[in-house]
């Protein structure tokens, strides 16, 4: 028995798929119910705690993550009537709570709306979304408990906290599209298992009567209304980044002629399914109808909609990014003292952001200068409803925790928000930490296997870059998503103790578009997972770090890139951190949402791309007898967006496989769900993912004093 052995039993269970004998002698591990799962689940958690107490590194890594992360912050506000909204965690606090700030520009009122500690004070309530009525008087909001991905919504009186209406039961997170008198709203109802439908339910009626707007058997489905009321929007789309069908309704010219806004005409006007284009469709300023899209542009456009012949034939292109550009966002103001209508164009380009004025004819006006000077990420763009002449939007970079700025058109320039309360409140005071250098980022391109160049983020200690040392790679890979600069405690608490933090930009993920995603999914998926390769061996070629200094790390399409990794060069690491990931690429669609990532991945009931998932399945590529790096996969007890089975069924696998001598590991927590938790748990989770590391890998104790690279003192 080897310090992995947990005598897990493996039986004989064969199936034969598309022609091919598939086994899986750990099929037993699937059923989270089964007294022999929690039995097997308790001897690991046996095992986790032996080796953990051991991690020399933990007590330091979880001091300094509950240090990064006790800073609080805000989300960028959104107004409605004469409130702002706005998300906002304190330092000491678990969840972030719902605020409305009054008071004008110097306003300093602060509300609570909705504390989710005051629905569950354990924490393991939260609130998923919320969304205001237009006249900021009602919110909607949706909470879901233990991790559950299907929440129930309710709709709260802002001015005494009650709730008026609901529940609701969703069988997943929805869009609420309200309706410009607060008497009801648009939202969408169905599960993996059901059709998926929009209706319209008006407040205090009973939701079992709510009428079906629109009904669809696509995965994704999203419903829209302007301010005005007018434009009502529908999008389906059969998975993530596959194009979508974009359904427009004139909601007067309905009621006008006796429709009524439970039987809206609703008139495709884009459909992408065929070409995989998406489309998105505003309502601005005046009545201005625009659009972003990749439909002919793979990095995206925006356009403008003429309301008398909406389709996507009839749309004017009026900005377009050059070719290195990527378009992440545009909204329209309007200049209080001309009455111009002008446009805000948010893009990136080898992950450094941009803003720019045009006018609404696509014409530049100017460059806005943005608050970073390198890679970094501007999300959340927000605008007053009408005639509006300002934004909001958040920025962050790999070295910057996320802070609101606002962009003033009549200056044409950003500044931090200061509108409201301070974005960070210490709970107890501190002595002042002494001045520390920051770390580096530094962007470099690396060839994959096909000689594709891929971009690279390096996240190094300050001064020169002394290596061989213990490193960190990560990348997403998958979606169309991409790992954005971004501040992160972990980047920073392993980049403080002197490692190397490497993000890879590869195939599959968003950062150049509709075209890279596309050249890492599906039957291209394989792709991904060479770049992530390539990345490893750039590292070490470099010079920068050796495979017994090597460890990746990643989390549910992240963590899938993480198992392939070492299941294809199981030398090239020394660790590996694994979490919340898919590892049966046969089984996947019977398991959580996985149903809805056939797009992505493919199905196994079609015989050409059964081969492809095999390849590269992580269960399916265990091989017994091999020296496998160190592993730790961590999981929660019951997954219901990806399935906890792929995390336990690839734990036994490997354990039963390695000959290395070194531990493979699994990490359950209950109570929780995919994705992200209360700060506490965050913190636990990772200072236990970065010890694991450390203690692979050689980084011995934070401020790297036994890391030291070569021709250091």
């Amino acid at each position: 028995m080897n310090v992995t052995d947990a005598s897990t039993l493996r039986q004989p269970v064969v199936d034969e798929v598309q022609g091919r004998l598939v086994s899986d002698p750990y099929r037993w591990l699937e059923d989270d119910t089964a007294a022999e799962c929690a039995q097997w689940l308790a001897t690991q958690d046996q095992m986790l705690a032996k080796h953990s107490s051991a991690w020399r590194t933990r007590p330091a890594f979880r001091a300094l993550l509950g240090e990064l992360m006790d800073c609080g912050g805000a989300a960028a506000p959104v107004v409605r009537g004469r409130r702002r909204f706005l998300l906002r965690r304190r330092a000491g606090q678990e969840l972030p709570v719902l605020v409305t700030v009054t008071g004008g520009e110097g306003g300093k009122v602060e509300d609570v709306v909705l504390d989710p500690m005051g629905l569950d004070p354990s924490g393991r309530t939260a609130l998923l979304a919320w969304r205001a009525s237009w006249s900021g008087r009602l919110v909607a909001f949706q909470v879901a408990a233990g991790g559950a991905e299907a929440p129930v919504l309710r709709v709260l009186d802002v001015a005494d906290g009650r709730v008026v209406d609901g529940p609701l039961a969703l069988g997943r997170q929805t869009a609420v599209a309200w309706l410009p008198d607060d008497t009801g709203f648009y939202y969408v109802t169905g599960s993996v298992a059901e059709p998926r439908r929009v209706r319209l339910h008006r407040i205090g009626d009973d939701p079992a009567h709510d009428p079906v707007v629109f009904e669809t058997a696509m995965r994704h489905l999203s419903v829209s209304l302007g301010p005005e009321g007018r434009w009502l929007l529908v999008s389906a789309a059969p998975g993530a980044q596959t194009g979508n069908v974009l359904r427009l309704a004139d909601l007067e010219a309905d009621v006008t002629g006796g429709r009524g806004l439970g039987t809206p005409d609703l008139v495709t006007i884009h459909d992408g399914t065929s070409d995989g284009s998406s489309a998105l469709v505003k309502t601005g300023p005046r009545g201005l109808l625009y659009a972003i899209t990749n439909a002919g542009a793979p990095r995206g456009r925006v356009c403008l909609l003429d309301p008398a012949q909406p389709r996507s034939a009839a749309w004017t292109t009026v900005v377009e990014p050059g070719p290195d550009v990527l378009l992440s966002a545009c909204t329209a103001l309007s200049d209080a003292g001309s009455g111009e209508m002008r446009l805000l164009v948010s893009t990136v380009s080898n992950g450094v952001p941009s803003l720019a004025l045009h006018e609404v004819t696509g014409r530049l006006l100017t460059d806005i200068p943005t608050p970073g000077t390198g890679p970094g990420t501007i999300s959340g763009l927000t605008t007053p409803p009408g005639d509006a002449d300002r934004v909001w939007f958040r920025y962050t970079d790999f070295l910057t925790p996320p802070a609101v700025y606002r962009f003033e058109l009549p200056q044409e320039r950003c500044m931090p928000e200061t509108s409201h309360l301070p974005q960070t409140t210490p709970v107890r005071p501190r002595p002042p930490a002494p001045r520390q250098e920051p770390p580096v980022v530094r962007r470099r391109t690396y060839l994959s296997e096909d000689g594709t160049p891929v971009g690279l983020h390096l996240i190094t200690p300050p001064g020169p870059v002394h290596g061989p040392r213990s490193a960190l790679l990560t990348a997403y890979g998958g979606f169309g998503a991409s790992v954005a600069p971004a501040y992160s405690p972990t980047v920073t608490a392993w980049v403080r103790a002197g490692g190397i933090y490497a993000v890879a930009g590869v195939r599959g993920g968003g950062e150049h578009g509709t075209t890279w995603h596309a050249a890492g999914s599906g039957p291209n998926k394989p792709n991904a997972f060479a770049d992530f390769a390539a990345a490893a061996f750039h590292l070490i070629d470099e010079g920068l770090t050796t495979p017994a200094q090597l460890a990746v790390k990643g989390s549910s399409h992240s963590g899938l890139m993480v198992a392939v990794a070492i299941t294809r060069n199981p030398e090239l690491y020394a660790a590996a951190v694994c979490s919340d990931t898919l590892t049966d690429m046969v089984r996947y669609p019977l398991f959580g949402q996985g149903a809805w990532w056939t797009n992505e991945f493919g199905t196994p009931d079609d015989a050409g791309l059964l081969g492809t998932l095999l390849s590269y399945s992580p269960y399916h590529n265990v091989r017994p007898g091999t020296p496998y790096p160190a592993v730790l996969l961590t999981s929660t007890r019951i997954d219901p967006r990806v399935g906890a089975a792929h995390v336990r069924k690839f734990t036994a696998a490997l354990q039963h496989a390695t000959t290395s001598g070194k531990p493979v590991l699994l990490r359950t927590e209950d109570g929780v769900g995919h994705g992200s938790s209360a700060p506490s748990r965050y913190a636990d989770l990772h200072s236990d993912a970065l010890a694991f590391c450390a203690e692979h890998t050689g980084l011995t104790l934070p401020g790297g004093r036994k890391n030291r690279g070569r021709g250091e003192p």
